[in-house]
């Protein structure tokens, strides 16, 4: 059963590597992207229905690439997660305000990032 496509952008293997696992065995299709930069041009050629978006990566960061991807027509619909270290207070703000749909702090319960990914994309 296919629930759908979720692009999962970090710059740590073994987060990506875990995430694609929990999603995949969930039903989802998974994408990773290891940057900003490949998160934009994934998101641009797929059409992802949900982006789990870290916010840290070197080089294009993940708030440089939701920045990028709320202002460009073909992707601006698409849901952003931020999937990030940040948990201060404040932090789940700062990432609305940039553009992102949604918060997941890491660490994070697996399935409480289906939960929300599956509340946000409706399956």
């Amino acid at each position: 059963m296919n629930t759908g496509t979720i692009l999962v952008a970090d710059d740590e293997p073994d987060n990506r590597a875990i995430m694609a696992a929990v999603l995949s065995a969930s039903g989802y299709s998974v994408l990773t992207a290891a940057d900003g930069e490949q998160a934009v041009s994934a998101a641009l050629r797929e059409r992802p229905d949900l982006i789990l978006l870290d916010m840290a990566m070197p080089g294009v960061s993940g708030w440089e690439a939701v920045r990028r991807l709320k202002s460009m027509d073909l992707t601006k619909d698409i849901p952003v997660f931020a999937f990030t270290a940040f948990a201060l207070a404040g932090d789940e703000l700062k990432a609305l305000e940039a553009g992102c749909d949604g918060y997941v702090s890491k660490p994070c319960v697996p399935k409480d990032v289906v939960r929300k990914i599956r509340d946000k994309v409706g399956h």
